[in-house]
């Protein structure tokens, strides 16, 4: 291929400038394509909204997380360092519990309606990661 430099731009000769000319053509066929397809589905996202009263959960869950006093969040992290190197040798729903208990600080009930299950079970499952935490620790 042959090139030649001037002032920073490429000029290309000959076949090779037929094979540019015919690959700029394909690159702006995608992107057209490309770009109406993302119109198309903006057009679909903005015509299924949703009234406010839809999202009290959502909005509930961000308001929490802004009015949550500094203190709380450094005593979350702290919760989380403590814990975070035992939860391997935890069950899944074990883990998914102490998270919920002593990281997003929720209640037992609470906890329990988030992964739906009874408030009995969420104490099991707090109780038999407690004990494996406490053999882990004393194993250590």
């Amino acid at each position: 291929m042959s090139r030649k430099k001037d002032n920073n731009k490429y000029w290309i000769y000959g076949e090779d400038a037929t094979l540019a000319a015919r690959f700029t053509k394909y690159l702006m066929k995608v992107l057209h394509a490309r770009r109406a397809s993302y119109v198309r589905a903006k057009v679909v996202e903005t015509s299924h909204e949703v009234s406010i009263e839809d999202c009290n959960r959502e909005i509930d869950d961000v308001y929490n997380r802004l009015t949550v006093t500094v203190e709380e969040n450094v005593e979350s992290k702290l919760m989380w360092e403590g814990i975070r190197n035992y939860l391997p040798k935890l069950t899944p729903k074990e883990c998914e519990v102490m998270i919920a208990l002593y990281i997003d600080r929720l209640s037992v009930s609470e906890t329990a309606a988030k992964l739906g299950v009874e408030p009995n079970t969420v104490s099991t499952h707090r109780r038999n990661a407690c004990e494996k935490i406490r053999n882990e620790m004393e194993v250590k």
